[in-house]
């Protein structure tokens, strides 16, 4: 908009008061500006540890510096407050409130989400005022440099005070009569999601991971559900994990109590260019994530799945014997280890949607989790298929976004994924409250190598039946949108999501088009999908 207004406006202002605008100073400046930005972005890049310890360092100088500029700001240019008047006052308000009511209106009229919607008019309203102040001062001569900084100083004393006056409003006015008042600040974001299968942690009790902490979502009351009604009671979900997770922390330690003493093996490590490492790791107790630690920091941070003597693998899974290693990351070169890859992301996402469903809803509504397809990328998104006892619920918009928020606030709270294969016999008692999944153990594990195992794995306090691999942490999920929910029969709903990896980037717009595809519903049989 600068030039577009100096081409109108300002040919009449540059005209009457004959100023000539030093364009060679300001393209100085502003090349002042990129340098050390990019000098910065390079550094972050190239050198992330080091650009770490200067975040560390830099931030509290930042804080004594912004308290400098403006203590002594203020008092250095007193006298500008005396070049304030009511015309130049109302003028930077009627700014400000045309930046606010211009950004909003526009987002209105593209259909954006109120929380979009939302951002779009404050970030339009806030003008950068610094820049303009900053570029004036240095580059004009004196006194046109104080009489045209006048109206970006008044702009910049206007600009928080419409929201200020919002803010007093909403927390000691509205607050009261509860409108405009979030159930949960979770409520706000506006996130994607994906499903699978997943794992956990092994030092996490079973104590810890009862819902009485914030590892899993509060039960939401959905909007939509206020005429519904449900036609059986509900086992309580959290009564239902602690039983599953005393008997998978029982199997965990029998299975750890058969390895009679520690013997050493040899890991080959392939990375870039061939390059070769021999690590000596512990048989049948150390995995890819255990040799990550052994090599870098970065390589630990990005490795999504491992792969074992060219078998893909869980991060987190035991290594049983001799073999070479690589570390898969989101973005490899290799087509059929990108679609491996792939698979496992979403597969992932699938585990942690169900994880959310199952606890996303009231006591009085049960949930019983039936399975989802084998990963489809092609689809578009990830899906759970969820018996509810409800009767004709069509969810809302509002109903999408708390679930997603809970899936966004779930993933950011880095849950490994624990995998762990026990007998088939074990897995129907640790499923028996649930009839799908007790029907569908007998022919999973017909299938297994032994034709008596049942893989399972645990993310948090989450449990479910799953082949695996799984990405080696929930943090690995970045950007996520539950984007449909279809109903299937009476009682059988499909959940659908799509999601981002945390290290993949891309705009609102093309998101939304990821998300609209991600609407239409998915086609598979839920009698036979198990991933």
């Amino acid at each position: 908009m600068m030039p577009f207004w100096t081409m109108t406006l300002g040919r009449l202002i540059f005209a009457e008061g004959h100023i000539v605008v030093p364009y060679r100073n300001i393209a100085t400046l502003a090349g002042g500006l990129v340098i050390p930005l990019m000098v910065g972005l390079l550094i972050r890049r190239l050198f992330p540890r080091v650009a770490d310890c200067l975040a560390k360092a830099l931030k509290p100088l930042a804080g004594i510096f912004i308290c400098v500029i403006v203590v002594f700001g203020i008092y250095a240019n007193l006298y500008m407050l005396q070049l304030l008047d009511t015309m130049v006052l109302l003028s930077a308000t009627c700014l400000v409130l045309l930046g606010y009511a211009f950004g909003g209106t526009a987002a209105a009229v593209m259909r954006q989400s109120w929380p979009d919607a939302l951002t779009i008019a404050v970030e339009t309203g806030i003008q950068n005022t610094g820049i303009a102040i900053f570029i004036l001062r240095v580059t004009l001569e004196q006194p046109e440099a104080d009489i045209n900084t006048v109206v970006p100083v008044a702009v910049a004393i206007m600009t928080p005070v419409p929201l200020f006056i919002l803010w007093v409003l909403q927390k000691c006015v509205l607050s009261r009569f509860g409108i405009c008042v979030a159930k949960n600040a979770e409520e706000k974001i506006c996130p994607v999601a994906c499903i699978e299968e997943g794992q956990q942690h092994n030092s996490a009790s079973v104590e810890k991971l009862l819902p009485n902490n914030n590892d899993m979502p509060v039960n939401w009351q959905f909007s939509s559900l206020n005429n519904v009604t449900t036609v059986q009671p509900k086992i309580r979900i959290d009564e239902i994990r602690g039983r599953r997770l005393s008997i998978f922390d029982k199997e965990h330690k029998r299975q750890q109590d058969l390895i009679p003493r520690l013997e050493k093996i040899e890991v080959t490590y392939e990375g870039l260019n061939d390059e070769k490492t021999t690590l000596v790791m512990n048989k049948g107790v150390s995995t890819p994530y255990n040799c990550a630690q052994h090599i870098n920091e970065q390589l630990l941070k990005r490795s999504v799945v491992a792969e074992v003597n060219g078998e893909i693998w869980d991060m987190h899974r035991a290594i049983p014997a001799d073999c070479t290693l690589k570390l898969l990351h989101m973005k490899p070169e290799d087509p059929h280890q990108a679609t491996l890859v792939n698979k496992a992301f979403w597969r992932s996402c699938s585990f942690l949607l169900g994880a959310i469903v199952e606890s996303a809803f009231q006591d009085e509504i049960s949930v019983c989790l039936h399975s989802f397809p084998p990963a489809n990328v092609r689809s578009g998104s990830f899906v759970y298929d969820v018996q509810l006892n409800l009767n004709d619920w069509v969810p809302s918009q509002n109903d999408l976004r708390q679930i997603a928020a809970s899936f966004q606030k779930f993933v950011r709270q880095d849950h490994i994924f624990q995998r762990l294969d026990v007998d088939s016999s074990v897995a129907l008692k640790m499923f028996e409250d649930n009839a799908f999944k007790a029907e569908q153990i007998p022919h999973i594990a017909t299938k297994s190598s032994t034709g008596r195992s049942v893989t399972v794995y645990r993310v948090g306090d989450h449990i479910d039946i799953s082949r695996g691999p799984m990405i080696a942490s929930s943090s690995l999920v970045g950007r996520c949108s539950i984007a449909a929910i279809h109903k299937l029969n009476s009682k059988l709903y499909r959940f659908q999501g799509v999601a981002l990896p945390s290290e993949i980037h891309i705009n609102h717009f093309a998101f939304s088009v990821l998300e609209s595809r991600a609407r239409k519903l998915a086609s598979s049989n839920p009698k036979i999908q198990f991933d």
